[in-house]
């Protein structure tokens, strides 16, 4: 029984955070028994509710057959007699190895960047409940300069989670890998060309203003990549990305 990760996200306005909240929807939790004639998953989490077969031999790896004991079993067996095995899910609060995000950053220079692997345990856990389970993800904990802003780009991240109950052999490893498009720069350097719109113009002038119309381009086209976020392949987001950067440094070539 795999777990059901899931990852959420928001950026926040100073650009320096990506915030993801992990919103798996089967921490903790069991399917039906497993009872004489099933067969087990090799490298799959179960708990002991009653047992014939040896679970401790080698290859199964249980290191008891005492009943609520949990393990990862290192093969796939027919279970006989009275064995029952429940397959679960982790207890986030006690039974989490190891947790760990993995990103690499390919930004507006098209090269992706491999950044420091962040090991949530150590920067946010233990997790009491899921609610605890909150990272801000800043660019100091990829491996920049502390206060940097965040560059835009796509973020590739995998979310990685291993554990082995009262195992002492297999653990076993669950994996989510998503990709956010982070463009906060980009979008702040559109909202300041928009807010010089007021100064721009006036309602009684009657000169066109190349400038005015640059700005509107610029804000049509963020909102486009903001509409197409959730929809777009990755790989159109960034081409997306690209072109406003240029549109935003370098102008268009629209004669206006």
């Amino acid at each position: 029984m795999d777990l059901s990760l899931a990852l959420t996200f928001s950026q926040l306005n100073d650009n320096k955070t990506v915030v993801l909240t992990d919103t798996t929807t089967n921490w903790g939790s069991s399917t039906t028994n497993l009872t004489a004639g099933d067969t087990t998953v090799l490298g799959d989490f179960y708990e002991i509710a009653a047992s014939t077969t040896d679970f401790t031999a080698a290859g199964i790896d249980a290191p008891d057959n005492n009943v609520g004991t949990r393990f990862v079993i290192g093969s796939a067996i027919l279970l006989a007699g009275t064995d029952d095995l429940i397959p679960v899910t982790p207890a986030l609060a006690t039974e989490i190895d190891t947790l760990t995000l993995d990103t690499i950053v390919t930004g507006v220079s098209e090269v992706a960047d491999t950044k420091d692997q962040v090991d949530l345990l150590t920067e946010f856990g233990a997790f009491a409940t899921q609610a605890d389970m909150v990272y801000n993800i800043t660019a100091l904990l990829l491996g920049d300069t502390s206060g940097s802003e965040l560059e835009d780009g796509l973020y590739a991240f995998t979310y990685t989670v291993t554990y082995s109950g009262d195992g002492i052999v297999n653990t076993k490893t669950d994996i989510l890998s998503t990709t956010i498009l982070v463009y906060g720069q980009i979008k702040v350097t559109v909202y300041e060309k928009l807010r010089s719109i007021s100064t721009l113009y006036m309602c009684k002038d009657s000169d066109f203003k190349e400038e005015l119309s640059e700005a509107d381009l610029c804000g049509a086209y963020l909102s486009s990549i903001e509409a197409s976020a959730y929809v777009a392949k990755t790989e159109e987001l960034l081409d997306m990305l690209v072109v406003l950067t240029n549109l935003v440094t370098n102008g268009s070539n629209i004669t206006w």
